[in-house]
């Protein structure tokens, strides 16, 4: 509206404002009348365009009746210009004045808006311009006739009234344009150009042309159609008088399709061009603009609906089922994403999407529900299940109204869809918690003061009261020297901290019979958190107090002995840790562990084993004071916990030293078990603790490592947990994690030591296994060979070592210089004891497809003893195949000659320990002699390892040993330098003099 627009002012201007509107008024209104003058209809005022006058109530509504004065003063010089008298021009300009100041009055009393966004503002517009302008022409008209200026006064009005009335139609919605603000239409930069170029083109065509193309000007209308329809009220008034201009100008210069041969028929076609265009570019623009105004209060009618709807707890749609059965949705509130995963826009052209997902078991009823109510249209409601892509099931809510649509038989539903699924839960819940309110359990309700609302039955069977008896009554209570009012209001207090307790009360029946209940109570509150009702639950324990005792028993001491078993005892020890925090005295722990009980068990059975633990048990009772604790883990292993021992560490060491003897002499006492004498024996370790600085776990872990080293210095010892211990254990825990990963990340490497002959031609050679650790480097066999016995790595790791070796042995087979020799390779006894061995080696040996009789398995003297008659039966069978057998170390062992004809050996290897003094130690000397003596008369082969000098070898020699190893040739290396080895020739001998490695 008006009141809006930028150019109004409420307020008075200020002087120098008012001046200054004023002045420029005079201006425009004098320099456009001048120009007017110009071109006169009816000399020497009267013109069929004045512009002056569409300025002048411009300036008006804007600017308020002020400016009248400059418009009069204006007007009043133009007319003395003219040359018609002081008298005549005041009387004209008073009319020019007039005219304008009453069409501006009457567009303020109608609300006028200078945007004409209504029919009606151009209706207004152009009654009060074609009415206010009588004014002007009929003060003009009768002060120049008086004048006798003109003869036909009647002709003279309506011409000047008519060059007023089109100059406010073309000047004013001009200067309301640039002073006001109008609805925004859709325009670009590129359109704007395109319709100048067009304008100017057309314009030129139809009025510049010497062609005169009349009937080319409906073009023009059309042009100015485009402009107020798509560029908005400016550009229409613009486009207005620029068309104009373009007409007027070309009619003054004979041209364009109003010129004739009479003047004043081309002046009023002229003008009637001017004023149908102008009215109906308003019209158009008016209309361009309820149209704008009807669409953005329907699309903000949307949002808000669509707002609304978004808050609704649930979907609203609209969609169409056509007579053809297809689908499409024409509305979709935002929520339809999060309840159906799915947005509008993917349904808008087929709503049968949403029907695949609903629940098989539903679809049927639904389908049904929705065609009956298609087909007499009726609202229907339905409950079904929907399937989510996350595999969740949502129960939604239906409620859909049917409207038939005349047109084309179509049927259009309005629909509300609403996510039940927490109110199912909640009803499935109230089913539950109905059933479960007639448990088993008593259970009852009341008040926030304690008055019975509800009772269940078992309630009732166990306290022998009706639901009459106690409804609307405070529930009853049994008072005793236990039970006292503040031990209720204890109660009270914590359901009112924390609106929940549970314990054990004595509890008086309806015949006064005192029982024991557990019972649970649990404070309701209100969205306030005040307190409204109290339910308790609650069982008769009677029956299970007389179980307490047996159960704690089970529970917390071992069957056998009576002992506290592993559960007790953690928590004795975390609660003796706890108070160590506050107390310097040392504790201690002592984990015990029989001497070959397994023995016992094995050849007395376990009932003798019992009867020992029985014994064990109270024999360690006697040996502590009551605050100590002793304690039986399993199995043999029991334990000692010590506590108020000595602040100082010594002699709290000297106190549970004395206590762990005492101990280990009374386990050496003999039993008597039946009808038998049993002597046994304990292992102990004592580990010493202060403060609260250790965990059970370590003192476990620390006790029983000293244990463990009791057991490894003979058993019937006493040790104390030393740190040091603890080390290795943990090296040796690594590095055994760090052997179960070894063989996959191929860490593992064969290095070879070559074997050679008296005349120095190598023969063969020894694989020998190593670890090359990422991070540790070289790691000994020393080291995890031990290990990977004791783990069973030994295995996988072996089958590794022999399946490399074959590999490297097929190698050789290839190259004429290399095929013959041969490769020994080490087996642990576990390994060879494996009852697959034999058909793991001929796998390997077929895969690879080598010469079995370059495969030398080594196997040492232990591994051969564990089980004579097995392992030959497997050297038998791997003999038969052609592989070779070497006796390793041997004469470290026990060198019994009587499995020593029985083996299938091949040879015999002398062990480096007697080969490393065999210079300077007569004994050894005497020991190698008869090794190779004994080899020789057995028809075995005899190689001496560890050869490191050239005396040792011509030693050998001398008594017909003419197989070497050692460094004195080479030391063990990767397969790269035996390879670089043998490709030179042998018989030079070419030796690698190395420093011997300790651990080879």
């Amino acid at each position: 509206m008006l009141h809006s627009q930028a150019f109004l002012f409420q307020q008075s201007p200020s002087r120098l404002r008012l001046g200054l509107r004023v002045l420029f008024i005079f201006i425009a209104y004098f320099i456009s009348g001048k120009l007017g003058l110009q071109f006169p209809f009816i000399p020497p005022n009267i013109t069929l365009i004045w512009l002056p006058t569409g300025i002048a109530v411009a300036a008006l509504y804007g600017w308020g009746y002020q400016v009248s004065i400059g418009i009069f003063l204006a007007a009043l010089a133009l007319n003395i210009g003219t040359g018609v008298s002081w008298h005549a021009g005041t009387m004209i300009g008073l009319g020019n004045t007039l005219a304008p100041l009453v069409v501006a009055w009457y567009l303020k009393r109608k609300n006028f808006s200078v945007n004409f966004i209504h029919r009606d503002d151009v209706i207004h517009f152009c009654i009060a311009s074609m009415l206010g302008m009588t004014i002007s022409a009929s003060f003009g008209s009768f002060v120049l006739w008086q004048a006798d200026l003109f003869t036909d006064p009647k002709f003279a009005w309506i011409s000047w009234w008519a060059g007023d009335t089109v100059g406010v139609f073309l000047a004013t919605p001009f200067l309301f344009a640039l002073m006001g603000s109008y609805p925004k239409v859709r325009q670009t930069y590129e359109e704007n150009f395109i319709f100048l170029c067009i304008f100017g083109v057309a314009h030129w065509a139809i009025f510049l042309s010497k062609s005169g193309l009349l009937h080319l000007t409906f073009i023009a209308i059309a042009i100015m159609i485009w402009a107020a329809i798509r560029l908005g009220n400016l550009m229409a008034s613009v486009t207005v008088i620029a068309s104009s201009a373009f007409a007027a100008i070309a009619t003054y210069c004979g041209l364009g399709p109003f010129q004739s041969f009479n003047p004043a028929e081309s002046s009023i076609v002229l003008w009637l061009y001017m004023a149908t265009l102008s009215i109906t570019a308003l019209l158009i623009t008016a209309l361009q603009a309820e149209r704008i105004a009807a669409t953005n209060e329907l699309r903000d009618a949307f949002e808000r609906i669509s707002k609304v709807a978004s808050r609704l707890p649930g979907v609203v749609m609209q969609y169409r089922i056509r007579r053809d059965n297809s689908t499409n949705v024409l509305y979709a509130s935002d929520a339809i994403e999060g309840m159906f995963e799915i947005t509008a826009k993917d349904i808008k052209n087929n709503a049968s999407i949403l029907v695949k997902h609903i629940d098989t078991a539903d679809k049927k009823a639904f389908l049904q529900n929705h065609e009956y109510a298609t087909k007499h249209l009726s609202p229907y409601q339905m409950e079904f299940r929907y399937h989510r892509t996350d595999g969740t099931v949502r129960w939604l809510f239906l409620d859909a109204l049917p409207e038939l649509e005349s047109d084309d038989g179509s049927t259009l539903w309005h629909c509300f869809i609403s996510d039940i699924t927490e109110r199912k839960a909640a009803e499935q819940d109230l089913r539950v918690a109905a059933i479960t309110f007639e448990s088993q359990e008593g259970i009852f309700v009341t008040d926030n003061q304690w008055r019975v609302l509800r009772i269940n039955q078992a309630y009732s069977r166990t306290t022998g009261f009706d639901a009459h008896e106690l409804i609307g009554k405070p529930l009853p209570r049994h008072l005793s020297q236990q039970q006292d009012d503040i031990f209720f209001s204890n109660i009270y207090q914590a359901l009112d901290q924390h609106r929940y307790w549970q314990g054990e009360l004595w509890a008086e029946k309806k015949n006064g019979e005192v029982y024991p209940q557990l019972i649970t109570l649990t404070a309701i509150t209100n969205d306030t958190g005040m307190i409204t009702h109290y339910i308790g639950s609650f069982t008769d324990i009677s029956r299970h107090k007389g179980y307490e005792d047996e159960i704690l028993n089970l529970a917390f001491y071992d069957p056998l002995t009576h002992l506290p078993n592993r559960r007790l005892l953690m928590d004795r020890l975390q609660h003796l840790i706890a108070m160590n925090q506050r107390d310097d005295a040392h504790s201690a722990i002592l984990f015990i562990d029989l001497d070959n009980f397994k023995t016992l068990n094995d050849t007395r059975g376990h009932d003798a084993g019992d009867l020992l633990l029985v014994e064990v048990a109270q024999r360690l009772q006697t040996c502590v004071r009551e605050s100590d604790t002793v304690a039986r883990l399993g199995g043999d292993e029991f334990v000692v916990v010590l506590q108020a021992l000595s602040q100082d560490k010594d002699a709290a060491a000297v106190q549970a030293d004395k206590i762990a003897e005492k101990i280990r002499l009374l386990l050496n006492e003999p039993y008597q078990i039946t009808d038998f004498i049993h002597h046994g024996a304990g292992s102990i370790g004592v580990c010493l603790f202060q403060g609260g600085d250790i965990t059970v776990k370590d003192l476990f872990k620390r006790a029983d490592t000293a244990m463990y080293e009791a057991k490894t210095s003979g058993r019937n010892a006493v040790r104390f947990f030393d740190p040091a211990m603890q080390a290795v254990l943990v090296v040796k825990m690594m590095l055994e994690s760090n052997l179960r990963v070894a063989l996959a990340l191929e860490q593992f490497q064969l290095y070879y030591q070559i074997q050679v002959d008296a005349e120095g031609n190598v023969i063969g050679a020894e694989a020998l296994l190593r670890w090359i650790h990422p991070d540790r480097g070289f790691i000994s066999p020393l080291e995890f060979i031990p290990i990977a016995e004791q783990t069973g790595l030994i295995i996988p790791i072996g089958t590794w070592v022999l399946e490399t070796a074959c590999h490297q042995l097929k190698k050789w087979g290839r190259n004429p210089r290399t095929a013959h020799l041969s490769l020994a390779v080490n087996v642990s006894a576990k390994q060879f004891q494996q009852t697959n061995f034999v058909e793991t080696v001929t796998e390997i040996v077929r895969l690879h497809n080598i010469d079995p009789s370059r495969l030398k398995i080594e196997l040492t003297e232990s591994t051969i003893l564990d089980n004579v008659d097995a392992t030959t039966e497997k050297m038998q069978q791997l003999k038969k195949l052609g592989i070779a057998f070497s006796m390793d170390d041997f004469g470290t062992g026990y060198s019994s000659l009587a499995y020593l004809q029985k083996l299938p050996l091949n040879q015999l290897k002398i062990d480096q320990s007697f080969v490393r003094d065999l210079s300077d130690d007569e004994n050894d000397a005497t020991i190698v002699r008869a090794i190779i003596s004994l080899g020789l008369n057995l028809g075995l082969d005899v190689i001496a390892e560890g050869v490191e000098t050239v005396a040792q070898r011509r030693f050998l020699i001398e008594h017909n040993c003419l197989t070497f190893q050692g460094y004195l040739y080479s030391k063990p290396i990767p397969i790269e330098g035996l390879d670089a080895l043998l490709a030179g020739d042998s018989s030079d001998h070419q030796f690698l003099l190395t420093p011997p490695d300790p651990d080879e």
